[in-house]
């Protein structure tokens, strides 16, 4: 079976608005789930190809042993050359960061961390009020990649809360709440990682995704949010190869089969778990919410061999649907060396 495998650059085009529902605040999350670029590559997979071809291409119509023709990663961000990653579930290195309040960490912070190599001894530095952890080489990379002596107090991206008002249909009275829109500086944006399973579809995928820069991904599409200009490459980092492994860091949500939990929960694995839900999609807008469901999540350290297909598509159609309803539920495994606790 042929594997390849690839990076796809997001670069913006405006804001960015994956939601999260709170109190008053519609909130953004700083990266776009797995599930959700699954979502968006559906929606242009049926403007492009037709309904047909999304159900032959992409969804398992019942089929009992189905493999999906690709694995996804979420989408993080990066800075120029950089690239981040969430900050693995693995026993914090002892040394003067606060690990506690890291949110994400380099490409090379990562390789280091998963080889088992000793963090303590390198040579670290950090970004956005200590939430992001980089090798002081790739600090410097960031550095004469923007011309800059210090990225001292530069936030390379941010969740900007903005003023809305909806009124109501039948009063017209006004009611305020606010909305997050994830923004990037120059240069900036998110990538994710696609390992294709099946050698017919690596070309579709990557006509789909040009679609998809024009019509969005995420919330708030009317209003410009979501446009990007996709930029693909076959370089990919080294610890993305399959290979045995006994732990696995998982870098999309994952809904496990029932009979893949007693294996990959087992005694050392490390995870939290994340609730989604959110609006059925797709060419048309809906007023019908998916099923919730609880996915673990991106970078959680399980039990299992990197070389596996771990996960499920999640039916989540809710009543009064008139179509089936999917969520992506993949992992898309990296192998670790190290024990997670």
């Amino acid at each position: 079976m042929l594997m390849q495998f690839g990076e796809v650059k997001l670069h913006p085009k405006g804001a960015f608005h994956v939601g999260e529902r709170g109190i008053g605040y519609e909130g953004a999350t700083e990266f776009v789930p797995a599930d959700t670029l699954f979502a968006a590559l559906c929606a242009g997979w049926v403007l492009l190809y037709g309904e047909d071809a999304l159900v032959s291409d992409l969804l398992p119509n019942d089929k009992p042993d189905w493999t999906p023709p690709f694995l996804i990663s979420s989408a993080f961000p990066f800075v120029a050359s950089v690239h981040f990653y969430p900050k693995p579930m693995l026993p914090s290195p002892q040394n003067r960061i606060r690990w506690k309040e890291v949110k994400w960490v380099s490409e090379g912070v990562l390789r280091a961390w998963l080889k088992g190599e000793s963090l303590a001894s390198k040579e670290l530095q950090t970004l956005h009020e200590k939430t992001i952890v980089l090798l002081a080489d790739e600090w410097e990379q960031i550095c004469k990649d923007f011309g800059l002596h210090s990225l001292e107090g530069i936030k390379f991206w941010a969740v900007q809360r903005v003023p809305r008002v909806v009124l109501d249909t039948v009063t017209h009275a006004s009611s305020l709440f606010h909305f997050g829109r994830l923004i990037f500086h120059e240069s900036c944006g998110l990538f994710f990682l696609v390992r294709f399973m099946r050698d017919d579809i690596a070309e579709k995928f990557s006509a789909v995704l040009r679609l998809m820069g024009d019509e969005g991904i995420g919330g708030d599409r009317t209003t410009g949010s979501g446009n990007f200009r996709p930029q693909f490459s076959s370089a990919v980092p080294d610890f993305c190869e399959p290979k045995g492994s006994q732990w696995f860091v998982n870098l999309s949500p994952l809904f496990p089969k029932p009979k893949e939990t007693s294996s990959l929960f087992a005694d050392g694995c490390n995870y939290r778990l994340t609730i989604r839900s959110g609006w059925v999609g797709g060419v048309l807008p809906s007023s019908v919410r998916r099923k919730t469901v609880r996915m673990v999540c991106e970078g959680s350290v399980l039990c299992g061999s990197a070389e596996k297909v771990w996960g499920k598509m999640v039916d989540v159609t809710p009543n009064g649907a008139h179509h089936r309803v999917y969520r992506w539920g993949y992992a898309f495994p990296v192998a670790c060396e190290v024990r997670p606790s």
